[in-house]
């Protein structure tokens, strides 16, 4: 098929977005059901790290970046640039260079299943950024790919408008369709999660507040034989 660029993407507003700061991605992945979040091959490139964002997609041919750069041109305050590098890509497909660009713009960040250069300038500016690696090698400018398609990166499909959110875990992807209801589920987890916290601290066991005192010999009953 055809490199396709696609102008016309839904994205929510920037109040719903808002409310996703702060909830974790480990969070949004059990609200999820498991689903939803990227394989440990993307990392952020530091610590402390935290981006929430509408999905701008590319799909790049592989060590090519001339898709990333035509992006650059369309992206909108609060996306978050999501690319697929293509199968074997062994480039720095994004730098410093290109951060500035997306920042200029209003871009809050990067999601990447390829690799990137510049990374201690990235770091020193905080350019939120998660990625397979670094290479120092430069992508070539040829052969064009497609931007606001469905991507799959690190196991997981990405569609346009999706939302974003990544931390030190890691990056979760809420499909659009899905915000508010995966919103309300997550802010609940988020309370389970504190009060869990404040019970273990009080002396209670693990997981106590969500499947009683004697779960843990419950599950393992007639799985496992102790030796004493």
């Amino acid at each position: 098929m055809s490199p396709i660029i696609n102008h016309r993407i839904g994205r929510h507003d920037a109040e719903l977005l808002a409310q996703f700061r702060g909830i974790w991605s480990s969070t949004l992945a059990d609200a999820m059901g498991r689903h939803g979040v990227l394989g440990p091959e993307v990392q952020p490139i530091y610590h402390d790290i935290a981006v929430v964002g509408s999905a701008f997609t590319v799909q790049n041919y592989p060590n090519d970046n001339i898709t990333t750069h035509r992006a650059l041109q369309m992206v909108q305050p609060g996306d978050v640039l999501v690319i697929d590098e293509g199968h074997g890509n062994a480039t720095g497909a994004f730098g410093h260079n290109m951060s500035l660009e997306a920042r200029k713009r209003g871009v809050v960040g990067l999601v990447s299943n390829g690799h990137i250069r510049d990374v201690k300038l990235l770091r020193n500016e905080r350019f939120p950024v998660y990625c397979r690696g670094v290479c120092p090698r430069s992508a070539q400018k040829n052969t064009p790919g497609s931007i606001n398609v469905p991507v799959q990166i690190a196991g997981t499909v990405v569609s346009p408008g999706d939302i974003v959110v990544g931390d030190d875990d890691g990056v979760a992807i809420v499909p659009f369709a899905m915000a508010k209801d995966v919103l309300e589920r997550a802010r609940a987890r988020m309370d389970m999660e504190h009060q869990q916290a404040r019970d273990i601290k009080d002396g209670k066991k693990p997981l106590e507040i969500v499947f009683g005192d004697d779960w843990l010999a419950k599950a393992l009953a007639g799985k496992v034989t102790e030796i004493r």
